[in-house]
């Protein structure tokens, strides 16, 4: 699967996350799925980057939630990857 389809299909789950334990168990499949560092960064920051363009009026406040702890999440990620990076 390339990386537009696992962003899709993980944006497609967190529309239904009812919980942050559902987001963070969303997130941490793909990133289990994805095979190496180069992918799991483009994976991270190109779901960033579409979880940014939710406008909050399209969602509900439980999704908006979600989409917000999501986001935070992937931003400790994306740091935590180019730390790595850098010690490597």
């Amino acid at each position: 699967m390339v990386i537009k389809e696992y962003v899709s299909l993980s944006l497609a789950q967190l529309e239904k996350a009812i919980d942050y334990g559902k987001v963070d168990e969303i997130i941490n499949a793909s990133l289990n799925a994805l095979q190496s560092p180069n992918t799991t960064m483009e994976f991270l920051v190109e779901l960033e980057d579409n979880l940014e363009q939710v406008s909050p009026l399209s969602c509900t406040s439980a999704q908006w939630s979600c989409y917000r702890y999501a986001m935070i999440r992937l931003h400790e990620l994306i740091k935590q990857q180019k730390t790595a990076a850098l010690c490597h």
